[in-house]
């Protein structure tokens, strides 16, 4: 197997490609046509009542109880409005039992969803006035909803350049649709969200604009996703992990497609696409680190602008209530190369720090934008080893507890079952430690072996494991890491597993 040209291969074909989104799919079942009154898109509605969950639940195939609350209500309200069938109501019934059942389960979860303090208050009450039988209390969300909402300013609540536009159908009934409108992109979505855009054609009726941008969307894939499009995230996340598998990255792409990404940098920092307007410093970071792999200059000023000096992290936006630890991890990578960083060994000094305090049981990390602990472990690991290889002996614990929770198949998985992209992760991460201290090659031999027997299925198997307003797969991210984990295999052991 040629890995390296499957790699280069992807980075010509990449293509914004996610796994599907019950609550992005409900919140479009829920719009009408204003001619006839029925479903704008019936067979939305459809799809629902087609991919219930065994327990009557919606949501993605890892059992993560925020996405399968805010899921399960939004597809509930869906069917509620629009559904008119008994399978509907059948839905309807078991969807009740679940959330009566689980939703004190939440704090389960190593990490809560983007925006769901704001956004669950908001659908349950809606649920209630609705005559649904749900849960009358929040699991402490409405105190929740009130601290965030005082971080910010009022008059930034509808602004397309924080992140809060990304969940604004939070507001329900209260949003005002003059402002919604002014913050509609120029490709018509309310922060590139299928949900937040369907949310606005709730309030207003009617947008050409609004109904082209979900139109487009429904073209895209045969499912709805939760944010589209993606470009630089997609881009730039590929070429970081293939960086970090020792691959030259600078050919992979054409010189007019760095130029572009150069441009978009320089202009103030990024976002992950150029058409939403709400730059965060986890893109930012990694646009800034794979320049800088490939040759180009990057102004420290750029990142700068992320750094809290007062909390001594780097943060992903504004006005959000907790630090990231993948977000801190891709800022020091960045930082490794960017050597004309105003007291940069300093400022390293505080990010190794931050992520040594933020270690769970001192084993492993987790992180708010991916459920599975594997993916902040691996990243983290990675980048301390890189900044400051000492700490090797300090990351023992760590390698132990990857080591010795490996399945029997070979796998690694945090939930249920294992997955091929959790073992990417943890392969990756101790083929990066094998370099400073022996891993048990064995354990490397059969996650070599499993990698390579499932990385040629669909990536319609990925589960859902990435984490925005509910747990998606971005395809050609994951596929990314995994051919990085066997292209390294093959480096370390001089031939393919």
């Amino acid at each position: 197997m040629n890995y390296v040209a499957e790699a280069e291969d992807l980075v010509r074909n990449l293509r914004n490609r996610m796994g599907p989104s019950a609550y992005d799919i409900a919140w479009l079942a829920r719009l009408r046509d204003p001619s006839t009154g029925d479903a704008r898109w019936p067979d939305l509605v459809v799809w629902l009542l087609e991919h219930q969950q065994p327990d009557g639940s919606w949501g993605g195939e890892i059992p993560y109880y925020h996405d399968r609350i805010i899921s399960t209500l939004s597809a509930c309200i869906a069917l509620q409005q629009n559904g008119r069938s008994r399978s509907s109501e059948e839905a309807i019934a078991r969807a009740e039992k679940f959330l009566w059942r689980n939703l004190h389960l939440l704090a389960r979860d190593p990490f809560e969803l983007v925006g769901f303090e704001l956004i669950f208050p908001t659908l349950l009450a809606e649920a209630q006035q609705l005559g649904l039988d749900v849960p009358t209390h929040t699991c402490g969300y409405g105190r929740i909803q009130t601290t965030k909402l005082r971080l910010i300013p009022p008059e930034m609540l509808y602004s397309p350049h924080v992140s809060t536009i990304l969940s604004i159908e939070f507001l329900g009934r209260s949003g005002q649709v003059g402002k919604l409108r002014e913050a509609l992109t120029e490709i018509g979505s309310l922060g590139n969200s299928p949900a937040a855009t369907a949310y606005y054609l709730s309030l207003i009726g009617d947008d050409d604009q609004a109904l082209e941008y979900l139109e487009s969307v429904r073209s895209h894939m045969p499912h709805i996703i939760p944010v589209f499009p993606f470009r630089t995230f997609e881009l730039t996340w590929v070429l970081n992990n293939l960086a970090a598998a020792n691959l030259s990255i600078r050919h992979m792409i054409s010189e007019d497609a760095w130029r572009t990404l150069q441009h978009e940098l320089n202009r103030h920092s990024v976002g992950f696409d150029p058409t939403f307007e709400v730059p965060d410093g986890d893109t930012t970071s990694v646009c800034c680190r794979v320049l800088l792999a490939a040759g180009y200059n990057v102004d420290p000023q750029i990142l700068q602008q992320y750094e809290d000096r007062q909390k001594q992290v780097f943060r992903t936006y504004f006005y959000e209530r907790n630090p990231s630890v993948s977000t801190n991890v891709h800022a020091l990578e960045a930082l490794s190369l960017m050597k004309d960083y105003p007291n940069r060994a300093e400022v390293q000094d505080q990010i190794i720090t931050m992520l040594l305090d933020s270690r769970k049981y001192n084993t492993f990390w987790i992180d708010k934008w991916h459920a599975s602990p594997y993916y902040a472990t691996a990243h983290t690991l990675t980048a301390l080893l890189n900044a400051r290889e000492y700490l090797a002996p300090v990351c023992q614990h760590t390698v132990d507890w990857i080591e010795h929770t490996q399945r029997d198949d070979g796998s690694w998985g945090y939930f249920e079952h294992g997955t091929i992209e959790e073992t990417a992760f943890a392969m990756s991460a101790l083929l990066h430690f094998n370099r400073r201290r022996p891993v048990d090659a064995e354990t490397l031999h059969r996650g070599a072996a499993y990698l390579a027997r499932e990385h040629r299925g669909p990536a319609s198997t990925y589960p859902q494991l990435w984490i925005v307003k509910s747990l998606y797969a971005p395809y050609d991210i994951v596929r990314s890491s995994i051919l990085g984990a066997l292209i390294m295999y093959e480096q370390t052991f001089g031939r393919t597993p």
